[in-house]
């Protein structure tokens, strides 16, 4: 795979990353690793060791953790939440509006479960749930709070992207009675080897987050997750094992395969037709494999169809916006990540540099015909000729 190292070493030598690492493996190639660029201003390489913020990508994390607490049958994925929650129950979803502008509500029909937030099928909305994960004060006072914020959709009858995950954190701190921050390191990272994936960074470790250490989500009201390259793809690793120090089989296939049934996921956002801001519908894949039909797992997101050049039909996708991205593909056994760093001011192309990367890894997984000259990527098309120069001119520092 060493067109990998090339493909880093021009995406930081164009100007618009400072810093990207990349990870791969495949059937019969061991695991690769490359990385290219500056973690941080002061200059210090970034490398697979290198702490990132990547507050979206927990979401498996999480997922994993709940299906644990269903393998040791302390939870079940089909059981309404008010067993849980005592008093927790989604009383009315959103009908429509009055003349005057007035919300009109009816009766929520169905219960939220387990399956329904994992899937992002519940109806919730961020406003429903402001933090990513929960507060110690958050199981107190989310029964009401769910209870008097009315649902988009009656539950299992959309997908759309919301403040699914939050609960789930406060479900399995009730379960074990401990915070989810603790049952995530016991249940998830120690077993896998991850020492440096968590909520918090050690005083020890902030030097190498990427960036610098701010100790704030970059993002308004999420809580901060992070980890490296390399302790993430363990997890995928596991998962694409399926590691049963892990999950048990069941489990790893509702991670795998398809959740949503005949519902789709938003290949495009728009924005025309949201009548409130719970509506708008963005998710950090949006972006990648467009024109591909896409669906959900219990904390993935599934392609229905094989991308060029790329994944198979099948393969699993997860995102945190412009910053880390990585695939499993369980049909043909390869999987990949990309952490990168964006210089501020450039313009997003990180998800095409992603593009690339899958592109340069399937090259290198199934040799091409030695006729066929190698196809320039996307961003030696877009940027060619280009310096740093010239992009200083372009998106000043």
């Amino acid at each position: 795979m060493q067109n990998v190292d090339e493909l880093l070493e021009y995406a930081v030598g164009s100007g618009y990353v400072s810093g990207a690492v990349a990870m791969a493996s495949a059937p019969g190639r061991g695991t690769y690793s490359s990385a290219s660029g500056t973690a941080s201003r002061d200059g210090g390489r970034i490398s697979d060791d290198t702490i990132f913020e990547i507050s979206s990508m927990v979401r498996p994390i999480l997922t994993a953790a709940a299906l644990q607490l269903v393998d040791a049958g302390k939870l079940a994925l089909d059981e309404p939440l008010g067993a849980i929650l005592p008093g927790m129950q989604a009383a009315h979803r959103l009908a429509g509006f009055d003349r005057a502008g007035s919300p009109m509500l009816c009766a929520a029909r169905g219960a939220l479960t387990l399956r329904t937030l994992l899937s992002h099928t519940s109806g919730l909305h961020s406003g429903t749930w402001g933090d990513a994960m929960p507060r110690a004060e958050a199981s107190l006072d989310i029964s009401r709070r769910v209870a008097s914020t009315p649902l988009l959709f009656d539950p299992g009858s959309r997908w759309h992207y919301g403040g699914d995950l939050g609960i789930v954190g406060v479900i399995i701190e009730r379960v074990v009675g401990m915070p989810v921050a603790d049952y995530l390191r016991d249940g998830v990272f120690e077993p896998l080897g991850m020492r440096d994936t968590g909520f918090y960074v050690e005083y020890s470790a902030r030097r190498r987050v990427a960036g610098g250490w701010r100790g704030l989500a970059s993002t308004p009201g999420e809580t901060a997750f992070y980890s490296t390259p390399r302790d993430y793809f363990d997890f995928m690793r596991a998962v694409l094992s399926r590691d049963g120090c892990l999950l048990s089989s069941n489990s790893f296939e509702l991670m795998q395969r398809n959740q949503i049934g005949e519902l789709t996921v938003p290949k495009v956002l728009r924005l025309e037709s949201v009548d409130v801001p719970g509506e708008v519908n963005f998710y950090p894949e949006i972006r990648l494999y467009p024109g591909t039909e896409c669906k959900w797992s219990l904390g993935f997101m599934v392609s229905a169809e094989a991308v060029s050049g790329g994944p198979s039909a099948g393969s699993l996708t997860c995102a945190a916006p412009s910053s880390a991205y990585c695939w499993i593909d369980p049909d043909s056994g390869v999987a990949g990540l990309l952490f990168a760093r964006r210089l501020p001011g450039c313009p997003d192309l990180v998800d095409a540099l992603f593009a690339d990367l899958q592109q340069t890894v399937y090259e290198g997984h199934s040799v091409p015909p030695p006729a066929e000259p190698r196809r320039r990527h996307v961003l030696e098309r877009l940027f060619e000729g280009w310096s740093k120069e010239s992009w200083a001119t372009w998106w000043p520092m």
